[in-house]
């Protein structure tokens, strides 16, 4: 790999770090982000579908368990963005709703490889000489990556209006930000059969929520107070992880498993509360600061985030197609953070299931071209949220289906070798909640676009 190119697309990755730091995420529109750190993304190469712990191969791996690095033959780079429209129903409000943001940015490459040979003794017919033959050759490499992805998102806008009581009251609330991850992962490769690996990610970003309430004292009049709260958050997440693979090529099986932990995780608080004042015109009513009742910062104070078990097997036919079923479990019951008290958190489940047509990701010595991946499958989710409704406590489901494709993008380069790239796209169809009173049922349409770079764009070019 070209070390010029390497500096270059590192400085990519710590400008787009700070870009998203600064201007925060338009991922999503939910209520069920005013809740923890948000919407949990679990975000992930859209090619690997929902593999999250065995997708690995010679130009890939999963963002959820770095073992699967073990398999990296190439320098890749991978990019990704997505487009979001949805419509989020209560009762009978909808709302509609329009965003995107960036998926992913990554860069993986090879520090250290070597191919151990083995040989045996093998003697000619008539002849008391004997030769050393290779029977076979084990791989041994450490490989290691580097990536910006969300993590979580937070975006909610909705209003709760009480009208028992003999005064009419109003609360609008609207939240915004989320957490990024900045992460760095090794693997090491120990033969033909198994992957090991870890990584550390720097955990940045700031949510906000703020809340207006108004009360209604005459037939005419209205008193408003705003309080508007952001929480910057700073930590660590780790994971280790590994992969074993048996079998041969025809028929092979691979299992994954990872464990997730925090550390050093903080939020230092800002809160301001004002009292506002209603200014009607001609263009509309108008709200003005009156007076402000309290501006404080606390100083950056610990918090506990959940651990994280999972599991995944997959299932390959040759390069015909492979099979792969996940699972991961998120402990939020463990989430305790000053700033989220009010909301009750459960344990989370993931279960995910992918088929995937031609899942190899290079061309084989005996095909003209690279044939084209394609993917079906979906994934459900009880996610960590409880919500009381009616008296009774409903924890929101989410299911997602999804259909995608890898169109591989070839041409030779200056000494004759093929430049190999592959550009993915993929459809997913998700909701989450329930069409019940008290509870918001959330459609989305999402479209991912993704490329993926090989080796030779990273080779520097010479001449004789």
């Amino acid at each position: 790999m070209d070390i010029k190119h390497f500096f270059y697309l590192t400085a990519l990755l710590f400008s787009a770090t700070v870009r998203g730091q600064t201007s925060g995420q338009n991922y999503t529109l939910s209520p069920y982000s005013n809740f923890g750190l948000g919407e949990i993304l679990n975000q992930n190469f859209v090619q690997a579908g929902t593999n999250s712990q065995t997708h690995s191969g010679a130009y890939s791996y999963s963002l959820h368990n770095p073992a699967t690095l073990g398999n990296l033959k190439y320098a890749t780079f991978d990019f990704g963005v997505n487009g979001r429209i949805g419509m989020v129903s209560s009762g009978a409000e909808n709302q509609s709703y329009n965003g995107g943001s960036l998926s992913y940015l990554t860069l993986a490459f090879n520090l250290w490889k070597k191919d151990k040979s083995i040989y045996k003794k093998d003697s000619l017919p008539g002849s008391r000489k004997a030769t050393l033959k290779q029977v076979r050759s084990i791989p041994y490499s450490w490989n290691s990556y580097l990536s910006l992805h969300p993590s979580s998102s937070i975006g909610y806008n909705y209003t709760f209006e009480n009208k028992t009581d003999s005064l009419v009251n109003r609360t609008a609330h609207s939240g915004s930000g989320g957490v990024n991850n900045f992460e760095w992962g090794q693997s090491l490769r120990l033969g033909k059969h198994i992957s090991l690996g870890m990584s550390n990610a720097w955990m940045f970003g700031t949510v906000r929520d703020n809340s207006v309430f108004s009360i209604q004292d005459t037939a005419i009049n209205y008193n408003y107070v705003e309080d508007d709260q952001s929480v910057r958050i700073r930590g660590w997440q780790h994971r280790i992880g590994a992969m074993f693979s048996l079998g041969k090529d025809s028929a092979a099986h691979t299992f994954g498993i990872s464990y997730g932990f925090h550390s050093g995780m903080t939020g230092l608080q800002n809160r301001m509360v004002r009292t506002l004042e209603a200014s009607s015109s001609a263009v509309g009513t108008s709200l003005f600061i009156l007076d402000t009742i309290l501006s404080a910062e606390s100083e950056a104070r610990k918090f506990r985030m959940p651990t994280s078990l999972a599991l995944g097997y997959k299932f390959t036919s040759g390069r015909k197609w492979s099979l792969g079923i996940d699972y991961k479990r998120q402990m939020w019951g463990d989430f305790d953070a000053f700033f989220a008290k009010s909301s009750k958190l459960v344990t989370r489940n993931d279960y995910g299931l992918t088929l995937t047509l031609n899942p190899a990701d290079e061309k084989s010595s005996r095909e003209k071209r690279m044939k084209m991946p394609v993917r079906l499958g979906g994934s459900y989710a009880q996610t960590q949220n409880v919500i009381l409704s009616g008296g009774t406590e409903t924890q929101i489901n989410e299911m997602r289906l999804f259909t995608g494709f890898g169109l591989p993008l070839s041409r030779r380069y200056f000494d004759n070798r093929v430049l190999r790239s592959v550009l993915h796209v993929q459809i997913d169809y998700m909701t989450r909640g329930k069409i019940q009173t008290g509870l918001a049922y959330e459609r989305y349409l999402v479209a991912t676009f993704s490329m993926n770079l090989g080796d030779i764009w990273f080779q520097k070019r010479k001449f004789d």
